[in-house]
């Protein structure tokens, strides 16, 4: 049973598990009538725990099963903030992920990329692994609204450590998906998480949980051996901006908010916000050659200013592109395709 990219990623989402579990406030209240705590209020200390902290370091045992087969890795997580770095090792292969302030990264084996945080990375199709900021930082409280039902089981131990046993489940009952969460006694920390989907079980053994430790801001930067990001500057001003890259930026007639351009071997990449009608607005410009999807699928063709375009829809957002000497252009926003070639049109430049 080879793992997959996105299985390998996956491994690295459920290692911080405490955003799918513990972010529950929606989580409907079932608890014991002989003064036990209610599942909801363990997972709420667990998620308060975690949240105060400036710093979380887990380093934990993944084990997946579909009952004729299993895989085990090991992984490592640390985050800062809004800051994360996951490292998922098991097979023979290494496969590493990271967010700081301006970019987020991933290194494996046969494919490098680092993108800048925002509107520019949804867009160019390659996920910044953490949207890794909201999914992967176990600070975020708001990374899953689900509607969940949290039931508490038993008091106990499975490894000598005095643990609450918390069930958790979705409140459809068409999901599949159950989990069971350990949760120590004495300091709120995630100790075991057990989940079932009706194919796989994933086990997930925090082997060591460490609060407020020291972590030096160079664990968040990506690999300077696999992966090289030159610079990463942002300015108030589209004079600044411009003065400050090659590339002839075009420019929307609206509220300018900031531009960040960002300079890696791959090419540049320069992403200008806007505020228009209420509506965030990204324009981006890029030299890289795998930025885009160009293949047109699910697009649909569209003129701007001359140009052959492709209009489609990211997630919420609606976005135009085209490609002219060289540099791909974009306008991102999260509305209608109209209103993003509407956009598309009014760039002067």
């Amino acid at each position: 049973m080879r793992p997959t990219l996105g299985e390998w990623r996956r491994l690295a989402l459920l290692v911080v598990a405490v955003v799918a579990l513990v972010a529950v406030a929606g989580a409907a209240t079932t608890g014991t009538d002989d003064g036990q705590p209610s599942g909801e209020s363990v997972l709420n200390d667990t998620r308060d725990r975690y949240a105060a902290a400036d710093t979380v370091v887990v380093t934990a045992n993944v084990t997946v099963d579909n009952g004729s087969a299993n895989r085990t890795s090991t992984v490592e997580f640390a985050a800062a903030g809004n800051r994360s770095r996951t490292v998922v090792a098991g097979q023979n292969v290494t496969y590493r992920t990271g967010v700081n302030e301006t970019v987020a990264w991933y290194v494996g084996p046969n494919r490098s990329v680092a993108v800048e945080r925002g509107a520019a990375g949804r867009v160019a199709g390659v996920e910044p692994v953490g949207n890794a900021s909201s999914t992967l930082d176990p600070t975020n409280r708001s990374a899953d609204e689900a509607n969940l039902s949290a039931t508490y089981l038993r008091r106990g131990s499975d490894d000598g450590t005095d643990a609450h046993v918390v069930e958790v489940r979705p409140d459809d009952p068409s999901a599949t998906t159950t989990a069971t969460v350990w949760v120590a006694v004495d300091d709120s920390r995630l100790l075991r998480v057990e989940t079932e989907d009706g194919t796989n079980t994933t086990v997930i053994d925090y082997r060591e949980t460490r609060f407020n430790a020291s972590v030096h801001d160079s664990t968040f930067d990506p690999p300077g051996d696999r992966l090289s990001v030159a610079s990463v500057e942002r300015y108030d001003a589209f004079g600044a901006a411009q003065a400050n890259t090659s590339l002839d930026l075009p420019r929307l007639d609206a509220e300018f908010r900031n531009a960040t351009v960002l300079t890696r071997a791959a090419g540049t990449n320069v992403a200008q916000r806007y505020r228009d009608d209420g509506d965030d607005v990204t324009v981006v410009s890029t030299t890289a050659d795998r930025e885009f999807d160009r293949s047109g699928e699910n697009a649909t063709r569209v003129t701007v200013d001359g140009h052959e375009a492709n209009v489609t829809t990211v997630r919420d957002a609606a976005v135009v592109y085209w490609e002219d000497d060289g540099v791909t252009t974009a306008v991102v926003v999260e509305g209608s395709e109209d209103r993003a070639v509407s956009l598309a049109r009014r760039l002067d430049g």
